[in-house]
């Protein structure tokens, strides 16, 4: 690249115009910046008669990587006969994404770890030569990666390739200073008719007024938000205490998937506890909306249908007493 870039520059200048002499000097101090980009970049030394993890062991920015892969086991997978293409963040990247691998000590952690590591896997064979602006590619974990490429930069997501085409026995490594996160599974909403998720502000239900005919099916979804919310059934609008004997989804958590199927005509209000006082409710209307499943539960409650319950039991303890005495 530098060697071809200083031969598309070496056009003699006549040195007795000015304005070839300034076009001279922004050519060689450009020349500078290119060298002083490749002094800061990673050295790598592969062998190409070596595999991709043997090769990312020895250059010596990839340690991390090598005990990730090693923690994940899969490294004998990325021995195998490939092609396969490794987008390699090195030690840098994986300090700066926070990745400790004592803390990955359950199945389900040991999982995140294989997702992330097989993002940055491709099955095939890639060379810089052959990646185009807005490519996308299919890596190994089922996630698509986008490919950006300008005049000063290959990135793949938010990463900069710093080397790229590092040739192994079985692939090829291009190595990248960020650690790539795939994005996030979409939740499955087979069964719901609605889903209703948390608004940007992480203070509001995303869709806090809803029709459904009834039947339907209900599905309040979010994943991994700032603040833990949940579903609770109030008796009436602008309640912000929950209705004991309603509809509840728990405990407020940052990741929910609770599912609620409305099978009679009724007007459906709700709350999320830890933020009701701040506005945080929601209302469906089933069908036609025109019962209040609350009526006669609340009636109920009254002091006079209380009372007549206790008339009628006093009646028949002395309805029972009185045959006793006969």
């Amino acid at each position: 690249m530098l060697v071809s870039y200083l031969q598309y520059n070496e056009t003699p200048v006549d040195k007795s115009n000015t304005d070839g002499l300034a076009m001279s000097n922004r050519n060689a101090t450009l020349a500078i910046l290119v060298i002083a980009s490749l002094l800061v970049s990673p050295v790598v030394v592969a062998d190409e008669n070596e595999d991709i993890p043997t090769n990312a062991q020895n250059t010596g920015v990839h340690d991390s990587l090598v005990a990730a892969l090693s923690h994940a086991g899969l490294v004998s997978a990325l021995q195998g006969e490939g092609p396969f293409t490794v987008f390699a963040p090195t030690d840098d990247a994986f300090a700066a994404a926070g990745i400790d691998l004592s803390t990955f000590d359950t199945d389900e952690e040991n999982a995140t770890l294989v997702d992330i590591l097989t993002y940055h896997v491709y099955s095939g064979s890639v060379e810089s030569s052959q990646v185009t602006d807005g490519m996308t590619a299919t890596m190994l974990n089922g996630d698509d990666a986008t490919f950006t490429v300008t005049n000063e930069s290959v990135m793949i997501g938010d990463a900069t390739v710093t080397t790229a085409d590092v040739m192994a026995s079985n692939g090829i490594i291009h190595v990248i200073d960020k650690v790539l996160m795939p994005p996030a599974d979409a939740p499955d909403t087979t069964g719901c008719d609605a889903v209703i998720g948390v608004d940007d502000s992480g203070l509001a239900y995303d869709t806090p007024y809803l029709e459904v005919d009834v039947g339907a099916t209900v599905c309040w979804i979010w994943t991994d938000e700032s603040m833990a919310h949940n579903v609770a059934q109030i008796a009436k609008e602008g309640d912000t205490t929950r209705y004991m004997s309603g509809v509840y989804s728990g405990e407020s958590l940052t990741t929910v998937d609770f599912r609620y199927t409305f099978d009679v005509d009724q007007t459906f209000n709700y709350i999320c506890e830890p933020h009701a006082t701040m506005g945080m409710a929601g209302q469906i209307v089933v069908g036609t909306g025109s019962i209040d499943v609350m009526e006669e539960e609340e009636d109920s409650s009254l002091p006079g249908f209380g009372a007549g319950i206790a008339a009628l039991a006093l009646l028949g303890a002395v309805l029972i007493a009185g045959r006793r005495l006969r």
